[in-house]
């Protein structure tokens, strides 16, 4: 069982032509699970026109190059490819699926089988 992603990127389609395209293309490769829609206008003109960009989760990540905005926002993605901690939600859900499956695995257990 996988957890739904989290993560929404927002593009600005005339940033993406400008300067973040070869950033968008590359978190497309490495990270599908992120939720990344292209909008015509994100109303952040001054930002728009002078340096890669891209909202997540409505949060402004912005960077000097499209080399810094990459990192920034594979950094904030990695939860998404990495293991889930132990004692988080993911990790306790997960666990769970894999229980059930080992479970399944042995049969019935030895208490059904005693009775």
């Amino acid at each position: 069982m996988s957890v739904p992603s989290a993560m929404k990127i927002t593009w600005c389609a005339k940033n993406l032509k400008a300067h973040s395209q070869a950033v968008f293309d590359a978190l497309q490769s490495t990270c599908p699970e992120a939720d990344m829609q292209v909008e015509e206008c994100v109303d952040y003109c001054g930002l728009c026109t002078d340096v890669p960009f891209a909202l997540r989760n409505q949060a402004v990540i912005a960077a000097r190059d499209p080399r810094g905005l990459y990192r920034k926002l594979e950094q904030g993605t990695s939860f998404l490819t990495k293991p889930a901690l132990p004692g988080t939600y993911a990790a306790v859900v997960g666990g769970r699926d894999e229980q059930v499956q080992s479970q399944d695995a042995k049969g019935p257990s030895a208490k059904e089988s005693t009775s």
